[in-house]
């Protein structure tokens, strides 16, 4: 196939570590997933090369639906136009014809953007298992757990994001995050003395939390 994008470096990538680079600094429980934004429409006002893209994948798979990298470079076309839905199938025909741990986390990630933390844990999982030196894919799965009510299992995968990646400042904010969630204002005190030293912006939100004794499911409007 011809028209290709570029999943191959990324996929590659990921496994070498692109922490910094998917590292995420929302303001509030923040996985690496996309906000979810009004979705794009692939029709003429796209780029002209996107659109040759798109169509030559969409006609080769067409032809062979078994290729697994022709679904997710498909996938990374959905996720750019922020349409999420279609963005997660096709990840997820990618994954069962060729599993791989960062096609997982983009699966995941996929998910969160629609909203859908329940289908994002299942992902996640499969990415960590895959990847168990990614502190980014446990800082996720971290996040969905804590959007499907699962705490504690939030504060283990936040700590292993952690071991792995001590100045992983968002890991940091998320885990103080749970622990205020639990009420226990000590262990996000301890979060927020180190990520004084990794992002001040982030220490000052989170003590803000802190003072005003809110938890994370509060200040996320939940």
């Amino acid at each position: 196939m011809e028209q290709k994008l570029f999943s191959g470096f990324l996929r590659s990538a990921g496994a070498a570590g692109l922490c910094v680079a998917l590292a995420c600094a929302l303001p509030v429980l923040s996985s690496c997933a996309k906000k979810k934004e009004q979705p794009k429409v692939l029709g003429p006002s796209e780029s002209n090369a996107v659109l040759q893209q798109f169509h030559a994948l969409k006609k080769h798979l067409q032809q062979n639906p078994n290729d697994a990298e022709a679904w997710y470079d498909l996938a990374d076309i959905y996720d750019q136009n922020n349409l999420f839905d279609k963005a997660a199938e096709a990840y997820k025909k990618a994954a069962q014809l060729k599993p791989e741990g960062y096609t997982y986390l983009k699966l995941g990630m996929s998910y969160d953007a629609s909203n859908k933390p329940e289908e994002a844990v299942p992902a996640y999982e499969k990415a960590v298992k895959m990847m168990p030196f990614y502190a980014v894919a446990y800082n996720n799965l971290g996040v969905a757990y804590s959007k499907t009510g699962k705490n504690n299992k939030a504060i283990a995968a936040f700590k292993k994001a952690i071991k792995l990646n001590p100045r992983y400042a968002t890991a940091r904010y998320d885990l103080g995050y749970a622990y205020l969630k639990q009420a226990d204002k000590k262990g996000a005190m301890k979060q927020y003395e180190a990520l004084e030293k990794l992002d001040q912006g982030m220490a000052d939100d989170l003590m803000g939390k802190i003072k005003s004794g809110k938890s994370a499911a509060e200040a996320a409007g939940a």
